[in-house]
Formats: structure tokens, sequence, C-alpha cells
């Protein structure tokens, strides 16, 4: 076979192989671009930070702070009701939360806590803190928190 007969036979064996993986591959999974997360920050005058997570194994919840007045709001798509809905909320200077020691503007980072519990982690860049919180059914949940700054001491140059 010459090479130009060839090089057509693999360039048609490739997209075979292509249109075969997007016809047949489950919905919503990929091996060659892995699930990703990411927070979408407002610019100035919005003072928002928002992020997502999931509250259930069909919903996902839309985090949202007002770094103004350091509260959260949770909002999601009941089901089997319309239309969009706070489904919590959590003042970030309560004593569970950061308490007054909240300095300044938060950052959201959604992960997975366990297998089925995904969780927001809120980080405060300014006062070296972290918390976690999940919604459980109509309000927010703190899951676990940290001293970011002492746990970058403790841990040294390792």
């Amino acid at each position: 076979m010459k090479w130009k007969t060839m090089l057509v036979v693999v360039s048609v064996a490739l997209n075979v192989g292509v249109v075969g993986y997007l016809i047949f591959a489950p919905a919503g999974t990929s091996f060659l671009l892995p699930e990703s997360f990411a927070q979408n920050r407002a610019v100035a005058g919005g003072g928002y930070v928002a992020t997502t997570a999931d509250v259930s194994s069909t919903r996902q919840a839309l985090y949202v702070v007002d770094n103004r007045e350091k509260r959260m709001l949770v909002y999601s798509f009941p089901s089997g009701k319309g239309g969009l809905k706070v489904i919590g909320a959590l003042d970030l200077r309560s004593a569970k939360a950061f308490g007054e020691t909240l300095a300044g503007d938060v950052m959201l980072v959604p992960g997975r806590v366990a297998s089925t519990t995904e969780a927001v982690y809120i980080i405060d860049p300014v006062g070296k803190q972290m918390i976690a919180v999940a919604s459980k059914g109509k309000k927010v949940e703190i899951v676990g928190a940290a001293k970011i700054g002492d746990d970058f001491t403790r841990a040294g140059g390792r």
C-alpha cells in the first residue's frame, strides 16, 4: 500500500473511533476531559462570589456569597416545584462560621468530602482560615474548619 493510501485509512479509522466514542460513551463522562471545578468571581461593583456543588445525585445548588455583607445563600430548583428557591443561608460572621475575625473577601471552592457528599470550602485568605459547608435539607451546615495559617506554620518546609 502506498503511504497516501495508508494515511487515508488511518484517518478514517480514527474518525470512526471518535464518532463511536461520542455516540456510545455514557453521558457526562470523558476520559479526555476530567470533571473540573471553578469559581466565578465578580469584578468591580458586584462583590459576589459563586460556585456550584451537588446537593443530591440529581441536583446541584448554587452557593453565592455577598462579600460586603458576609452572608451566603444557597439556591436550587426544588424537585417537583418550579422556580429557583433559596434552600439555605449562613451568616459568615456567626460564631459557628468565622466569627468577627472574618476580615476580607472569601473564596469558594467546591469539592467532594465523601463518595456521596459534596461540600463548598470557604476560604478567608486574610484571616488565614477555612470552613467547609454542605447543604442539608433546608439549612447549611458547617462540616469542617481549619486555621490555614497555623497549619502552614506547623507544616514548615515539608
